[in-house]
């Protein structure tokens, strides 16, 4: 049976008003439901609710458009994305946009990086998954299980001079590792370029902040895996740096007295549960989300050796309670 879940699962510790050069700023703050499957949250220091407004809004209009031009399940008029993109690229060659040409360059970097741990061609893997999820089924079959591996290879994807081809026609794609962390980044700029400096983004996890509040940095709580509903686990301290969590207990179903998770690791073709969840923290969001996703299906000593490389730092939490961290992971308990 499918289990509605809290998509807020980070709290955002905040004040209402900051000072700087002799401008009083107040805070504002809207919620948006309709970009990304979840909710988006932004929280903003401005001179006034018009500023706010106006910014907020530019940076909604490019959640919503990037969320059209990744979706895999629907198709827009005027527009060619990637639900458009996986019915054509099997039998023929597509121009891209440059946001989708973007994200499956860093898709396919990360794919390689990993070994395919991050792997944005699985759809046809995931896509069983999603299925099982949504409808609150049962499981896959294994014979559709192994039937789906045979066309999960991130090498069959061939992105040329902005030209996108499938090798196999029965690949898909599913960028739901990444899309919404560069979607979250971009919100950011927009609001940057529409003078809102001070300002924290939270897309479902994935938390963007800039600037500062009124007492310094902005305080992120991460929730506790087995207090869903806004309950912390650990509080930190952040600035101009993204957090990002995945977390089994994000969307799931349960079959069988087993709950499965929506992150799936393409070795073993299941759902990963290893960990109940993983937070990275690091510059971009996008890089975030792809590492977190990563690490999910990956022990802790290769999570770290890829986080070092690309100098984030992140926390794993057991199904015990149990956690490991990198050094430059700075929390309270």
């Amino acid at each position: 049976m499918k289990k509605p879940l809290s998509l807020l699962f980070i709290v955002i510790i905040i004040s209402s008003f900051l000072t700087s050069c002799g401008q009083s700023l107040s805070r504002y703050s809207v919620t948006y439901t309709d970009v990304f499957d979840t909710v988006t949250n932004i929280t903003a220091y401005a001179k006034s609710q018009t500023e706010f407004d106006k910014a907020a809004t530019a940076a909604h209009n490019e959640l919503l458009r990037l969320h059209k031009l990744y979706d895999i399940y629907n198709e827009y008029d005027g527009i060619i994305n990637l639900a458009t993109l996986n019915r054509l690229c099997g039998a023929s060659e597509q121009k891209v946009d440059k946001d989708i040409e973007y994200l499956l360059k860093t898709g396919l970097s990360y794919a390689e990086k990993t070994d395919g741990k991050l792997n944005i061609a699985a759809g046809a893997l995931t896509g069983l998954w999603h299925d099982c999820i949504k409808n609150g089924g049962g499981l896959p079959s294994d014979e559709e299980l192994y039937e789906a591996k045979k066309h999960i290879s991130y090498k069959s994807v061939r992105l040329e001079n902005g030209a996108l081809f499938f090798e196999d026609p029965d690949i898909k794609l599913d960028v739901g590792a990444i899309a919404k962390g560069y979607a979250a980044d971009r919100a950011a700029s927009v609001l940057v370029s529409n003078g809102i400096n001070d300002f924290l983004i939270n897309a479902g996890g994935n938390v963007v902040p800039h600037g500062k509040k009124p007492d310094g940095e902005w305080k992120i709580g991460i929730q506790d895996p087995d207090k869903p509903g806004g309950q912390y686990r650990f509080k930190m301290a952040v600035s101009d740096r993204s957090v990002v969590t995945s977390g089994s207990y994000e969307r799931f179903f349960t079959y069988g007295g087993k709950t499965y998770s929506h992150i799936i690791d393409t070795d073993t073709l299941y759902p990963a549960d290893r960990y109940v969840s993983v937070t990275v923290l690091c510059v971009d969001s996008a890089d975030g989300d792809a590492l977190s996703t990563a690490l999910f299906c990956m022990s802790v000593q290769d999570g770290k050796a890829l986080l070092k490389e690309k100098g984030a730092d992140a926390l794993w939490i057991y199904a015990d309670g149990g956690y490991e961290k990198t050094d430059g992971f700075k929390i309270d308990e």
